[in-house]
This record gives structure tokens, sequence and C-alpha cells, in this order.
């Protein structure tokens, strides 16, 4: 059995842009960003979770914008036409509560 040789793997900085983010997330895997010790697991989210209960009182300023295939809207649209709501609306509730689920799962 061979051993892989070890990736060296660059701490993400601290002011990276959303693309650098996601280029960095595609390119090493969290296992062995967590071996190169660049990367910790948090099981204390109380930070967070008060920060998203202040971000519910908080006016909608910030945007997010999600490619979705047009099958997805469409039955998003149409779930949120069934509660008689705004799609971005319904959206942006689904997100919260999975938010709040990761928070407690920690």
């Amino acid at each position: 059995m061979t051993k892989r040789p070890r990736r060296l793997i660059p701490p993400l900085p601290p002011d990276a842009t959303e693309e650098e983010i996601v280029h960095w997330v595609d390119t090493y895997e969290v296992v062995d960003r967590l071996k190169a010790g660049v990367s910790v697991v948090v099981e204390d989210h109380s930070d967070l979770d008060a920060l998203l209960e202040q971000a519910l009182a908080e006016a909608n300023r910030a945007e997010l914008q999600i490619p979705l295939s047009p099958v997805t809207k469409a039955i998003l649209t149409r779930l949120a036409q069934e509660r008689a709501m705004d799609v971005t609306t319904l959206a942006r509730i689904w997100l919260v509560e999975r938010l709040r689920q990761e928070l407690k799962m920690g």
C-alpha cells in the first residue's frame, strides 16, 4: 500500500472574494483541509444563533444570486403560489429554516 503524498493546502485569505472561496473549496477536499489544519470543525454555533435571530428582525438588503434549473424554479413558484406568497419569500423562509437546522446539528 503506497501512501499518497500529502498535498500542501494554503489557508484561505481572510479577504478572499466569493469566487476565490468557491475555487478553494472545490480544489481542496474537506478531509484534506482538516488534516492540514487549515479548516476546523466548529461545535458551538451560539454566536451564529444570535446573529440569525438578529437577521430575522432586519430588513432584507443583501442579495444572493442562486442559479436554478427552470424546473426547480417552476416547482418553487408553484409551491409559493399555493401558499399565497412570493417565490423569493418562500425561498428565504426555507433558507432560514435550514440554517436553524444546521446550527442545531452542529
